[in-house]
């Protein structure tokens, strides 16, 4: 950020509304309240001693974490630690909306099941689905690649479209097949 307003701005418009929730949080580990107020006023402090804000693509988890690390901190600089605040740390969960690993791994296993269905439709409808849905092209760019009208490109992403569905309401069933001649469904037996 280029200039002092900008950030302030940025500042003021990302993080300081999470500041009723990070007391919260605090008071939720049994961090007094002249401690919490010094974890947040540092954790404002590191964050405005960043030399770039608008790379920070969750604010808010940003925040937590800053404050989670400094807990951490003085926790490991006091020379007496509460037995309360060790086991309490352990079970900290930054409020992060990221995914879990568990998430992660069904959305790749999603990905990859849709990849497959998107592999099996007919040659011209994938390919013009492909490059509208994926590459993002413009129906006029695809014409112009695949060597045919507007209105062809239009027909075939609808055409594809209309047949992954058909293959998801069917859960992906790999004994469902479409005809690529008329689109519709024939059950093998």
């Amino acid at each position: 950020m280029a200039d002092d307003s900008g950030r302030e701005h940025w500042f003021a418009f990302n993080i300081l509304p999470h500041e009723t929730s990070l007391r919260r949080w605090l008071a939720g580990l049994r961090i007094q309240d002249s401690d919490a107020l010094d974890i947040i006023q540092e954790s404002y402090a590191l964050l405005l001693e960043r030399d770039r804000l608008d790379d920070i693509l969750n604010p808010r988890a940003y925040l937590f974490q800053v404050a989670h690390s400094l807990m951490l901190r003085n926790i490991r600089r006091a020379r007496i630690v509460p037995i309360m605040a060790i086991e309490e740390l352990g079970t900290i969960e930054v409020a992060d909306k990221a995914a879990t690993p568990e998430q992660k791994a069904i959305g790749l296993d999603d990905l990859r099941h849709l990849s497959e269905l998107i592999e099996g439709m007919p040659e011209q409808a994938r390919q013009a689905f492909v490059f509208r849905r994926i590459h993002a092209l413009s129906q006029r760019e695809i014409a112009e690649r695949m060597g045919i009208s507007e209105n062809t490109v239009e027909k075939h992403i609808a055409r594809g479209i209309r047949w992954l569905g058909d293959r998801l309401a069917d859960g992906g069933n790999p004994c469902s097949q479409i005809s690529k001649g008329d689109g519709r469904k024939n059950k093998r037996v």
